[in-house]
């Protein structure tokens, strides 16, 4: 089984916030062990060109009541088991004006 689990943490945020986890998104396509009449394996490599994450869940930290989808900058991190190959990653962000108490 393989399984990736993506976080994400704002301004250098002291923890690691869970964003999405897929589990078995990514496996062998086809029956591992299985043959085809030319005896070419079956199985083969998943393939998913673009696998969308959707928005963070709305979380506040407790003690600053701020919101942790909001930020200057963001560190993504990608953990998981097997083998995968990112080509490409990309962030889509929408500029905000931020009111001058923060509010959950």
């Amino acid at each position: 089984m393989h399984t990736l689990k993506v976080q994400y943490r704002p301004d250098d945020y002291p923890e690691w916030i869970d964003w999405r986890e897929f589990s078995q998104k990514f496996d062998i396509i086809g029956k591992a062990g299985s043959l085809d009449i030319g005896g070419v394996p079956t199985a083969r490599a998943g393939f998913a060109p673009r696998v969308p994450f959707g928005k963070p869940a709305q979380k506040c930290d407790p003690t600053t009541a701020r919101q942790l989808r909001r930020g200057f900058e963001f560190q993504v991190k990608f953990k998981g088991t097997g083998y995968c190959v990112f080509n490409r990653f990309r962030i889509h962000a929408m500029k905000l004006i931020e009111k001058s108490t923060s509010s959950c």
